[in-house]
């Protein structure tokens, strides 16, 4: 069925322009993917939920008006300026290498952004964004509200003098626009990685000019892809940048069970459904091998983007009790986690936790058709994985152990972003 594919299709035959339909994919396969209550937020609501969000937006944009926002005074100063919406504290980061850094402009308030026009336009897309039909964003209207959108943006960062850009990821439509534009300015854009990939491929996380990961293991993942190995720049987290490397602590006392999520929107050029009742099923066979071993409670860890009360519908609380506690806090009291492929794998050592790797596949392929990846497939030293049930007994049995070695091929140390002012210049000379 790989001929059919409705975002190709509007690509190519709908008479639309492709630009936009490129800008906007995202959003569009979000409302074909992203449905169904496993979700904390899906797309798919009634009309009465959509009414309400747009109520609520209205509200929204009352309260911004009357919010007293900082405002950026730009001056002279001749630094170099970047506007980033990267995770965790790395524009704190690109400041104490004397960057001058402002945040995205659609996380502006009014004031701040100096420009109520613009303002206007990012909240009407936002709007649109949150509560518009399918067929709503395939309008010349919103096409044309689009193009409005990336020319006022253009305008901001040439006001602004903004040299460069940082963004987390390069789907939704925003950053999608932001990188656009920063290749027509001949102006430098950069990915910082969020979190330890799932998946690899040469299209996602390769729109930027650069690509910034936290280890060279990672690095490696994405030129295997097809990425140019030129791009990418490894620079360790800024949350760790001293790695201290013990031995993990592993017993059955208190066991911290990682959710197998699956995706609401589409990678790389192909489409992957996945199937929900497989995130029941693997809390059911994580369920099985944990009492056949002597456990008789476990705490449930989801993604941020998963539903509690959907889980609760299907997993027996009197085993399984939800953990909303902060990460952190949840690492401390655990002594061992299980879980699928996750970052939570590198939080989980670095708290002194082992990480026992459950992640059933056939012929490499995950329970939501994504091809497994490393360090989660099982062929690296010093990562036990188990991709069956009686695998993942054996590994009980024996306390295998990840070696807490590995995470220097994941976590660069000392951080380091003293290369990226090179790269701004040398993208503003060529």
């Amino acid at each position: 069925m790989q001929n059919f594919y409705l975002f190709r299709w509007l690509m190519e035959s709908s008479g639309l322009d492709p630009d936009i339909i490129d800008s906007l994919r995202y959003e569009l396969d979000k409302r074909i993917y992203h449905y169904g209550a496993q979700f904390a937020y899906p797309t798919e609501r009634s009309a009465a939920e959509r009414r309400l969000g747009g109520i609520k937006s209205a509200f929204k944009e009352v309260a911004r008006v009357f919010k007293k926002n900082h405002v950026v005074i730009h001056g002279e100063d001749p630094g170099v300026r970047i506007s980033s919406n990267a995770y965790f504290s790395f524009n704190a980061a690109l400041a104490e290498q004397g960057f001058k850094v402002s945040r995205a402009p659609w996380d502006m308030g009014r004031s701040e952004l100096g420009n109520a026009g613009l303002y206007r336009r990012i909240c009407s897309v936002v709007e649109r964004l949150k509560n518009a039909d399918f067929k709503e964003l395939l309008t010349e209207e919103f096409a044309s509200e689009i193009h409005g959108l990336k020319s006022g943006l253009k305008d901001y960062y040439l006001r602004a003098g903004i040299d460069a850009i940082v963004v987390p990821f390069d789907l939704p439509v925003f950053e999608r626009l932001a990188i656009k534009i920063f290749k027509e300015l001949g102006r430098s854009s950069f990915i910082s990685l969020h979190g330890l990939p799932g998946r690899y491929n040469n299209i996602d996380d390769n729109r930027p000019d650069y690509l910034l990961v936290w280890g060279e293991k990672i690095k490696e993942c994405y030129v295997r892809a097809g990425i140019s190995p030129g791009k990418i720049f490894v620079t360790g987290h800024p949350a760790y940048r001293v790695l201290t490397l013990k031995p993990p602590r592993f017993s059955l006392d208190n066991v911290l069970v990682i959710s197998k999520p699956m995706g609401g929107s589409q990678h790389c050029a192909e489409e992957i459904l996945s199937d929900r009742g497989n995130l029941v099923l693997y809390l059911y066979s994580v369920r099985k091998v944990l009492e056949k071993a002597g456990v008789r409670h476990a705490r449930l860890r989801l993604h941020p983007s998963e539903s509690a009360h959907w889980y609760d519908r299907f997993v027996d609380e009197n085993f399984f009790t939800i953990d909303k506690k902060p990460l952190p806090e949840s690492l401390r009291c655990s002594s061992l986690l299980v879980g699928p492929t996750s970052t939570v794998f590198l939080e989980s050592l670095l708290a002194g936790v082992d990480y026992l790797i459950y992640d059933p596949a056939v012929d490499g392929m995950d329970t939501v058709n994504y091809p497994l990846v490393p360090p989660f497939d099982g062929m690296e030293k010093g990562v036990p994985a188990a991709h069956n049930e009686d695998e993942f007994e054996k590994m009980l049995g024996a306390r295998s152990c990840v070696d807490p070695a590995v995470l220097d091929g994941y976590i660069k140390t000392p951080f380091d972003l003293s290369f990226v002012a090179g790269l701004i210049a040398k993208k503003r000379l060529s």
